[in-house]
């Protein structure tokens, strides 16, 4: 952006509720400058009506109607709660919306027990936050405007590792070269899948590629000791695939990965 001629303010990490969240700065940004315009990703509605109008359809008529969960995570929360409206109202509520979330994010609590909420906070000096995960553009601290219109059923947490193998195993296996999003996304496909019955379809969404993130996901020295990730090998990556719906399987009771899941 810089070297398009860009004005670009860095900001720190801060809670929304900061005057120095990059959400707010922005904002002042858009009040000071004249003719600027201040998009407001996270809570303009257009962003939830256009996922409802264009993505949802599409899932729907490119599966002819036969699925059986939609999987996403929330980065303003616009794709999956504008989906969800979608595919709960053409399918009668049949279809399961769930919520991919990853490490020091507060919304699968907020799913579950509706509480906004992630165990660090609960610190009494705040050492963490959601963006000490390796994903980057999803996780949040509150429901925004558009998350809020989300119909969403359950939420699958995915660790920082389980995205890491994910992404290696689909760059051998189909040679997609993915985000840190698009692997949380697929590795909470892969677990919920596990709680399904044989045959079901379920949907997720690749929303980002590696050629974006060479720096931190898809870069083994940041990978390994900024986070004490693992770099899989081809086989170690195979093994762990396997084992996120194994871990599933296993607590539900239902024995060894069964039948293959579509997805």
């Amino acid at each position: 952006m810089l070297r398009l001629g860009a004005v670009v303010h860095k900001v720190k990490p801060a809670a929304i509720s900061n005057p120095k969240h990059y959400v707010n700065v922005a904002r002042r940004l858009a009040e000071d400058t004249p003719g600027a315009v201040f998009m407001n990703q996270f809570e303009t509605l257009a962003n939830f009506r256009v996922h409802a109008s264009t993505t949802g359809c599409e899932i729907w008529a490119q599966t002819g109607g036969q699925l059986d969960a939609f999987v996403m995570s929330a980065g303003t929360g616009g794709t999956i709660a504008g989906v969800s409206q979608v595919l709960k109202e053409k399918s009668s509520g049949r279809v399961k919306v769930v919520l991919a979330d990853p490490p020091g994010s507060s919304l699968l609590n907020w799913v579950k027990h509706g509480v906004c909420f992630n165990a660090q906070q609960s610190e009494r000096k705040v050492r963490k936050n959601r963006y000490e995960s390796i994903a980057e553009g999803i996780g949040l601290d509150r429901v925004t405007s558009n998350l809020a219109q989300g119909q969403i059923d359950d939420a699958v947490g995915v660790s920082d590792q389980d995205a890491v193998h994910m992404a290696h195993y689909l760059l051998r296996h189909e040679g997609l070269y993915i985000g840190s999003s698009s692997a949380m996304n697929l590795a909470a496909a892969v677990n919920y899948s596990a709680r399904l019955p044989a045959g079901s379809h379920v949907v997720t969404v690749l929303c980002d590629s590696g050629a974006r993130h060479g720096s931190r996901f898809w870069n083994q020295t940041f990978v390994e000791n900024e986070f004490n990730l693992t770099w899989p090998t081809p086989e170690e990556a195979d093994t762990a695939v396997a084992a996120i719906a194994q871990r599933e399987r296993n607590a539900k009771g239902n024995g060894p990965w069964g039948p293959k899941r579509e997805i």
